[in-house]
């Protein structure tokens, strides 16, 4: 069975030939492609990803040439900007330092922290040389075998806190700030746009999200959210749905359980990741599996870091009894495995899954 076409029979709610598999949301971090490179004998990474099976590609937006000309590869995030004050920035602006450690970075400084006025920032231009250069062609290559995906993460929420600071953009929002609303309606033009010209390629699938969850519930009141995403989250899937046949996915870390019931309604078909450890995957799939199909769900936090290989089989094994059944169900890891996690677990996930067919199941039921 093709990929493309066992993702549609998983999103279809119905019963392919085993569970589809995909990466983390968005990819694996760079160290750890290093050592899946190693694993399997420095094959690049299409070759590995088939060798572990995942069914999907995900695509997104280039950089311009502008800021190809000064940009370098800064691990572990990509293409950033070298800056005199030691900082790196992308294309929005926003500057980051590498910890201490070297394994991550964090925000430094935010363009609009003390901007009162939104008139003399710009956007990432969309038409800038070399941000749609080869995406067309990846789009038509891949959907010959794979679900082929357009990654429009940080869509409104988090882009905004990064651009605003985190602690200025909540105040922003609580008290209804008028410059709230006027970021967050720029950011829905630039995603309206940015969507339709990726459904405009032939994407089968548009990945959005913010995190809104903490551990235990959500970051923002609910009424906050009603408030100022909702009504822009549903216009945006509402015009990519009309805009072209595409299923519509969903990101949040954390507990978001009580926005599940309004994110179903405003059109999210797909939701990912849910964390183990902030809700119960088959909790979920037993209440909202009809409407909903889950992406993600293996810990992250405890099975593949600290796992043995046999408690990551046992993991996999258990989801797929408990929210595979009637297809909505698509295995990854909850997030990106950060350096402390084995490879040797992440390729245990990957191999349990394409060796345990649906129909092994059958004596399970």
């Amino acid at each position: 069975m093709l990929p493309r076409e066992r993702v549609r029979m998983a999103l279809e709610h119905r019963e392919p030939d085993r569970v589809p598999l995909d990466e983390p949301c968005g990819s694996f971090r760079m160290d750890t492609w290093k050592q899946l490179e190693h694993r399997f004998g420095g094959a690049d990474h299409e070759a590995i990803k088939d060798q572990l099976g995942i069914d999907f590609r995900t695509i997104g937006l280039g950089a311009s040439e502008e800021f190809m000309k000064e940009a370098k590869t800064v691990f572990p995030v990509g293409l950033l900007k070298p800056l005199p004050n030691g900082f790196f920035a992308d294309e929005w602006g926003i500057q980051y330092e590498i910890v201490s450690t070297g394994t991550h970075t964090r925000y430094a400084k935010h363009p609009l922290e003390n901007v009162d006025d939104l008139s003399d920032y710009e956007l990432p231009d969309l038409d800038a040389q070399g941000r749609w250069d080869n995406v067309e062609s990846r789009i038509i290559k891949w959907k010959r075998n794979y679900f082929v995906v357009a990654a429009m993460w940080t869509t409104l929420f988090e882009i905004s806190w990064a651009l605003r600071g985190f602690g200025r953009f909540i105040k922003d929002l609580y008290s209804d700030s008028p410059f709230a609303d006027s970021l967050l309606d720029r950011l829905l033009e630039y995603r309206l746009e940015t969507g339709r010209r990726f459904i405009d390629l032939g994407v089968d699938m548009v990945h959005l999200g913010d995190d809104f969850g903490t551990q235990k519930n959500l970051l923002l009141s609910l009424d906050v959210w009603r408030r100022h995403f909702k009504p822009r989250m549903e216009m945006l899937i509402d015009d990519l749905k009309k805009r072209g046949d595409v299923y519509v996915m969903y990101h949040s870390d954390g507990n978001i359980e009580k926005l599940i019931p309004e994110l179903i309604e405003i059109g999210v078909q797909i939701l990912n990741p849910i964390q183990p450890e902030c809700m119960n995957p088959a909790a979920i799939k037993e209440r909202y599996g009809e409407k909903l199909t889950l992406h993600g769900t293996m810990s992250i936090q405890k099975t593949l870091p600290f796992g043995t290989k046999s408690e990551v089989r046992t993991e996999a094994i258990t989801r797929i009894e408990t929210c595979g059944p009637g297809g909505g169900l698509v295995l990854a890891p909850s997030h990106a495995p950060q350096p402390d996690v084995p490879v040797k677990n992440i390729t245990t996930l990957y191999k349990t899954v394409k060796n345990t067919p649906y129909s092994s199941l059958a004596s399970l039921r």
